[in-house]
């Protein structure tokens, strides 16, 4: 081969080279990576003036990205003329407008925590790209806090409209003018906005129909008009969201399950609250329920044993309906048709519990355990239940079985029971009789219970000098205490297990016994809110003393 057909080969293969490394491919291979992408630069840049109305935006990332990602993840606000068309490669992302950019208007480009990279890893932060096509950008900012958990402070987004004086319930068909994440502890902060009222919200799409409807969380500031002022008069605008309630709850289905026994499944889920304060009505007839529960599998239904039959193709519908806001809710009306399945029903595992709820018992509450079943049930022995002492010898504690309901029996001791015990518990099923099932049970269902040492609980002192009475929750792993913060009365706190604590407190001003935090239309405010500002540890047999808590 001559020299010159061996340098056009060696040519050729370095263009080869160097065109492949020119080319971006999708990454492979490698150490798992955690590191969050980052925006190395824009044009135009962040808070440039004067762009000119037919710009082309265009950003560069530090590394490859999932592109499908960019078109949920990227907003324009306020909405261009026209609409805009977008194109990726791996590392980069270019926007171009179907129709000249209006003069005089700040825009803002926004990138939120959805833009991905190759490995699954979000933005640290949203990013912000603001450019005006006048001399100025907007200098009205909004700043605010969301309270509640991680979940909450995390999921929701910020949504802004540019009026002030409508009912959200006309908005909400539309888009919002503004829509923005929040940090995940819960700040936000909305530059380059013109002066003017805007509406402010909080929503965590929960369904994502991208309406503000049931069991999604809704809240708002304590006036839901808001003014964005220059940086030095700006307001921290704080909110609580709320779980929002629906006038009234769907019923998608009521069925015969044999006898009296019946299943009845919601468009909401079903709590035990629900199961506690129901009223079945067929036929305007309010219908007696002997027993009630939850569903295995399905929350959205549950199990009632009724007093009476319901007539075939009677009306049925629901009142006090409680959902997972605490709001009580009634419900459309369903025909009953008597299609029995109860065929397909089993009797579970029997679930015992304090009376309190609660996995352990504190030495000063009620020694009560409730036994519960999903069926209707009978014991028909004193003896079925059997509890022991498993640090004393065994020794059996001697109590009282009785009936509560179809499906819930209780068992009190005789005596006070030992704190910082553990006691196992047994049930012979061979004694119970369910009628449902149609056939004998016979096996051991075993448990355990605990009470707590009363050595290793403490107590919290609080006060306040304001001028409201305050509704004060206090939560815990496994704790939920409520208690009412009177001006000026010293409130203790006891039996408290040495742990972490969080502290919140409203003034109930419509005194509905919850908090509200607000409706939809603009005038009807929320309720005052307050959270403690730092996390509370309560020490084993100690009294801690906040001393005055100081509302902001």
């Amino acid at each position: 081969m001559n020299r010159s057909v061996t340098s056009a080969l060696l040519l050729m293969t370095l263009l080869a080279a160097l065109w492949t490394c020119a080319n971006e491919r999708a990454i492979s291979g490698g150490s798992k990576d955690k590191t969050a992408p980052r925006i190395l630069f824009s044009t135009p840049e962040n808070e440039v003036v004067n762009v000119d109305l037919n710009t082309t935006i265009f950003i560069k990332f530090s590394e490859q990205m999932k592109r499908s990602t960019f078109s949920s993840a990227l907003q324009i606000w306020p909405r261009p003329p026209g609409d805009f068309e977008m194109k990726s490669g791996w590392t980069w992302l270019k926007i171009s407008f179907n129709e000249a950019l209006e003069q005089d208007i700040t825009y803002l480009l926004t990138l939120d925590k959805q833009a991905l990279d190759l490995r699954g890893n979000g933005l640290e932060s949203t990013y912000v790209l603001a450019f005006s096509t006048g001399a100025d950008l907007n200098s009205g900012r909004l700043s605010g806090s969301i309270q509640g958990s991680r979940a909450i402070r995390k999921n929701g987004d910020i949504l802004l409209y540019r009026v002030f004086d409508t009912p959200l319930n006309e908005l909400r068909q539309q888009p919002a003018d503004y829509i923005f994440q929040p940090d995940d502890d819960g700040t936000f902060e909305l530059s380059y906005l013109a002066e003017r009222p805007y509406m402010l919200f909080y929503h965590w799409d929960r369904n994502r129909n991208k309406l503000i409807d049931g069991d999604d969380f809704f809240g708002r500031p304590e006036n839901a008009s808001v003014l964005a002022r220059p940086d030095s008069t700006t307001i921290k605008h704080k909110l609580w969201p709320q779980v929002m309630a629906l006038d009234q709850i769907k019923l998608l289905e009521v069925s015969d399950l044999g006898g009296q026994f019946i299943q009845i499944r919601t468009d909401r889920p079903v709590t035990q609250a629900t199961l506690d304060q129901i009223e079945l009505v067929a036929d305007r007839v309010s219908i007696p329920i002997l027993g009630s529960s939850l569903v295995n599998e399905d929350e959205y239904a549950m199990h009632l044993n009724t007093a009476m039959p319901i007539a075939e193709a009677a009306p049925v519908w629901l009142n006090n309906f409680q959902d997972t806001s605490g709001f009580k809710l009634h419900s459309d009306t369903l025909i009953y048709h008597s299609t029995a399945i109860f065929d397909t029903l089993q009797f579970d595992d029997l679930s015992v519990k304090w009376v309190n709820g609660s996995a352990q018992r504190f030495p000063a509450e009620s020694s009560t355990l409730q036994i519960k079943a999903n069926l209707p049930f009978t014991f028909r022995s004193d003896s079925a239940f059997r509890m022991v002492d498993t640090i004393i010898d065994t020794v059996q504690i001697p109590g009282k079985l009785q009936k509560v309901s179809a499906m819930e029996w209780a068992f009190t001791p005789d005596t006070i029971l030992a704190d910082g015990h553990s006691f196992q518990w047994e049930i012979q099923t061979r004694f119970i009789y369910s009628g449902v099932t149609h056939h004998e049970l016979d096996s051991l269902m075993q448990g355990q219970v605990e009470t707590v040492p009363a050595d290793s609980l403490g107590s919290l002192r609080i006060f306040h000098n304001g001028n409201y009475d305050l509704e004060c929750k206090l939560t815990g792993r496994g704790i939920n205490r409520s208690f009412k913060l009177k001006p000026g009365i010293p409130h203790l706190v006891d039996q408290l297990p040495a742990q972490k604590y969080f502290l919140s407190a409203y003034v109930d001003q419509d005194g509905n016994g919850r908090y509200t935090s607000g409706g939809l239309g603009p005038v009807s405010g929320s309720e005052p809110f307050w959270f403690y500002p730092s996390e509370i540890r309560i020490r084993a047999r100690w009294e801690t003393d906040l001393g005055e808590w100081e509302l902001d």
